[in-house]
């Protein structure tokens, strides 16, 4: 028996630069993958929140001007996309900002509008991460 993966796994990896300009990449790379995948109707939360996790890696993680990895999955129903930085001590911390507050709202914004999302420490840094299911979202 050979063992082969499954074809109805789908991943892609994006390497961005730690400077503002990757925010707006980022959502245009994952529009476009969401329509090569026919899960656009996932585009809209999924470009908020990959906004928000990109955002995040650039202001707070100290990536000494180390490239930030994306990557998106789709497998079984659930659509993955996961924001690498180096930083390993980073730990990114949800705040409830007032309602006056500018800022502070991210991590807020991700738990609210992703069905689920956490933080693991890796090897060479940490993954932030989100998950949306895609039942019903085939366009």
């Amino acid at each position: 028996m050979t063992s082969r993966l499954s074809s109805d796994i789908l991943s892609r990896s994006y390497t961005l630069s730690s400077v503002s300009a990757s925010v707006p990449a980022a959502r245009i790379w994952v529009r476009q993958m969401l329509a090569r995948w026919k899960l656009t109707q996932l585009t809209e939360p999924a470009e908020l929140l990959v906004s928000e996790l990109i955002t995040n890696a650039i202001k707070h993680a100290k990536t000494g001007g180390a490239p930030i990895t994306l990557v998106l999955s789709h497998v079984s129903g659930t659509l993955r996309l996961e924001v690498h930085d180096p930083d390993q001590n980073g730990r990114p911390i949800p705040q409830q900002p007032a309602a006056d507050e500018e800022v502070g709202r991210g991590l807020w914004i991700v738990g609210t509008f992703a069905d689920r999302w956490d933080v693991e420490i890796t090897e060479v840094g940490k993954a932030v991460w989100f998950e949306l299911d895609t039942a019903g979202a085939m366009a």
